[in-house]
């Protein structure tokens, strides 16, 4: 198909249905002749009840009609038509000049409006208008599929949206929502800013706000960030997580968003840290975690004024063990000690590996008085636990608080100086660390 607008009009009208609905039968005949000569194919009607059956059985590609007509007129056939198609260009023919008809013929779409006499060139260049506007139309439907089917046959989550909307999801992202097709999708009510969430697990927008979550997706965008998408069952509580870039037309006023599956590096990732923060010989949090730790949770105290409590705990007469039964069996102690505390304190605490045969358990929202008598508590059970080959094992405790102006070095130095005490009075106690 040409380009040229002008060349094209003639050879497009020729490829095209035109319906034509007269009543006036000397008007009928010369018009029929006229239109007959530049289309494809004419189908006319004497009345707009005609005319309406023969626009459902034949869909033709524009309508010339007259208004005044008997059975049915051609304004409230083409209500009807309009009705059903939206786009379809109405030419209407009339001798009269009323306003009232200009009106209903602008409320109902009409495309061009041709008074009578009717010239055949008048008749012709309306034809062409009409036939302009359409070409131009399904020039842009072709296009718009052609770009429909690069992004389908994509295999990344591909959405485009403008400031406001959801514009278009391609076949994959479909697929992983449960849907078959955009209209399908559309018409379910689904909301992709409950269904896109941050790497903490919150909805993009929770509250639905219209373009609230485009506009939070091109922030993380931005940011290189991760989303977490769930799947077809809204209610399922994992989520596969997407890097998520995108492209802007700014000339369109478009957005072009791509996800691409982490998952794997996800997983890479929190094994790394795993690996990264973890103790190898007692599966607790090592040192280097264990700092992170209490700096996230001593800020969160000192921000709300929460309690904060610590307590480290050291195996009494350790170097004892390793050098009566050796090193292989002291790792067994360790192991032993870190799971009996791991299963006595809350999920909300955590226990780190101070240090050789140190442990340290951090206490959000928890006092000292809490902790002192946790700690005896753990005492006891660690001391009456019958271990393989040593038999026999006991434990010095340190507790301490947080106290206002208090820094990791100062609380952590209270609870050591705590555990000191605890030692110099015979060990196998627990003592409380208070300001010098």
């Amino acid at each position: 198909m040409t380009a040229d607008l002008p060349g094209l009009d003639t050879h497009f009208l020729q490829s095209l249905t035109v319906l034509f609905v007269e009543d006036d039968p000397d008007i009928h005949t010369l018009l029929d002749r006229v239109i007959t000569r530049h289309v494809g194919t004419l189908i006319t009607a004497l009345d707009g009840e005609e005319g309406w059956q023969k626009f459902q059985a034949r869909r033709p590609d524009i309508i010339v009609t007259d208004i005044l007509m008997p059975t049915l007129d051609g304004l409230a056939m083409t209500k009807r038509v309009r009705d059903q198609d939206a786009e379809i260009p109405i030419i209407v023919t009339t001798a009269h000049s009323d306003e009232e008809y200009f009106l209903r013929s602008i409320d109902l779409g009409i495309d061009r409006y041709v008074l009578k006499p009717t010239t055949p060139q008048t008749l012709l260049k309306a034809l062409n208008h009409c036939a302009r506007a359409l070409w131009r139309r399904r020039e842009q439907e072709s296009a718009n599929r052609y770009v429909r089917f690069i992004l389908d046959i994509q295999p990344n989550l591909l959405l485009v949206t403008n400031n406001e909307r959801l514009e278009y999801i391609n076949r994959a992202f479909l697929k992983l929502l449960g849907f078959e097709t955009l209209e399908e999708f559309l018409a379910s009510g689904t909301h992709l800013g409950t269904r896109l969430l941050t790497r903490e697990g919150q909805p993009l927008d929770p509250d639905r706000q219209p373009g609230e979550w485009i506009h939070t997706l091109l922030t993380l965008s931005q940011e290189h960030g991760i989303v977490h998408l769930r799947g077809a069952d809204p209610q399922q509580t994992t989520s596969t997580p997407f890097a998520v870039t995108f492209n802007a037309l700014p000339e369109l006023n478009r957005y072009i968003f791509s996800f691409s599956d982490v998952t794997h590096l996800e997983k890479e990732k929190q094994q790394l840290e795993v690996q990264a923060f973890t103790d190898a010989l007692t599966g607790t949090c090592n040192r280097a975690r264990l700092q992170e730790v209490l700096n996230t949770e001593l800020r969160r105290a000192q921000r709300y004024e929460l309690p904060l409590s610590i307590v480290l705990c050291d195996i009494d007469h350790f170097k004892q063990v390793n050098d009566r039964f050796g090193h292989q069996i002291g790792d067994d102690v360790l192991r032993q000690v870190s799971s009996l505390m791991a299963a006595n304190i809350r999920a909300e605490d955590i226990l780190a590996r101070w240090g050789g045969e140190e442990f340290m358990i951090v206490s959000p929202q928890n006092d000292v008085e809490n902790m002192r008598q946790l700690a005896e508590k753990l005492r006891v059970i660690l001391e009456t636990t019958r271990f393989p080959v040593v038999q026999n094992i006991t434990c010095s405790f340190g507790v301490a608080q947080r106290q206002d102006d208090d820094t990791i070095r100062t609380l952590t130095e209270r609870a050591d100086k705590a555990l000191y005490a605890a030692k110099s009075a015979g060990r196998n106690r627990v003592e409380i660390g208070t300001r010098d």
